[in-house]
């Protein structure tokens, strides 16, 4: 298996994406720490997981809370020491970040939420596992984003902008850690119509 022995620590593994991560990681025998801010989803995920005779733990964090993410990527050091890889699956429903929208009658406030929750809490997770990575000389940090980025969505200004910028400081990120040993890359989803986002999107 890839990741034997390996400690995976996720993000936001309430949702689709993120728990479908975490089945893969796990199934590949990692210990994967999982984290999100509904404890009944985290609790069944980790359970289901153990299922199939691999470790996972489950804890409430809130991926956009600084001071929680550091006390929670300490602890997890100081308890196996060291890890191997982190992801951040975090993304609101559509709704509660704003989109989609006409960029006409968009305010400013409402455009720059999905920078504040998306590359916000990408940028806050990423930097603070970079310190013990950087410091045990390797680790390995994927960042998530989507075909957004990449091409004309129309009312989708704020979210599009959101993963241009995840993107542009995931490459930025490579850069700075990559010298101590530490890997960024980033991961471009097309859409799943299986997950809520897409659903709410395409309705929307």
């Amino acid at each position: 298996m890839m990741l034997e022995s390996k400690s995976v620590l996720m993000f936001a593994t309430s949702g689709a994406i993120g728990s479908g991560v975490a089945r893969a990681c796990t199934r590949e025998g990692a210990h994967v720490w999982l984290s999100g801010r509904n404890a009944s989803t985290l609790e069944a995920l980790a359970s289901s997981t153990e299922a199939d005779g691999v470790k996972a733990t489950s804890d409430v964090v809130d991926a956009l809370d600084q001071a929680a993410v550091e006390t929670y990527v300490n602890r997890v050091v100081e308890t196996v020491g060291g890890i191997d890889a982190v992801f951040n699956a975090i993304g609101l429903p559509p709704a509660e970040l704003g989109y989609p929208a006409p960029s006409t009658t968009q305010n400013l406030e409402v455009f720059l939420e999905p920078a504040r929750v998306n590359v916000g809490s990408t940028f806050v997770t990423a930097r603070v596992a970079a310190v013990p990575m950087m410091r045990q000389g390797h680790g390995s940090i994927v960042t998530l984003c989507a075909t957004l980025s990449g091409i004309a969505a129309p009312y989708m200004a704020g979210i599009s902008a959101a993963c241009g910028a995840i993107e542009a400081m995931t490459r930025s990120l490579a850069g700075e850690f990559g010298p101590a040993g530490v890997r960024v890359n980033g991961v471009r989803g097309s859409a799943m119509p299986e997950t809520g986002t897409i659903r709410e999107t395409s309705a929307g």
